[in-house]
């Protein structure tokens, strides 16, 4: 058996362990629903960034495929990565994104 190898950044592996466990031990990082190429201008090229049905957003590099960041998505979050493609976002995720707001997880 084959174990998955999960490519990340130093900026993550170092800055960004609470929140790794606030989603792998209470949200669950759950099932990509769709995901969205955002480019941000940044010296290392556009993002993929997924959006999960736990309300997870995992951003990846496009060019390297390392995994970035994990987000607690924000309702608004959500809304634009849509919105930008003139699509209504899922009703559950912005429910569960509301709940995740309401908790305080976004600011992990």
């Amino acid at each position: 058996v084959q174990e998955a190898v999960c490519i990340v950044s130093e900026h993550y592996k170092e800055n960004r362990y609470t929140r790794e466990s606030l989603i792998s031990d209470v949200i669950g990082e759950g099932n990509v629903v769709d995901s969205f190429v955002v480019d941000r201008g940044h010296s290392n090229g556009p993002e993929i960034h997924s959006v999960t049905d736990t309300g997870i957003i995992v951003v990846h590099n496009q060019r390297t495929g390392k995994m970035v960041t994990k987000l607690i998505a924000r309702p608004g979050q959500v809304k634009r990565y849509y919105n930008a493609e003139g699509r209504n976002a899922p009703q559950d995720i912005l429910a569960i994104a509301k709940e995740h707001l309401k908790k305080g997880y976004n600011n992990i």
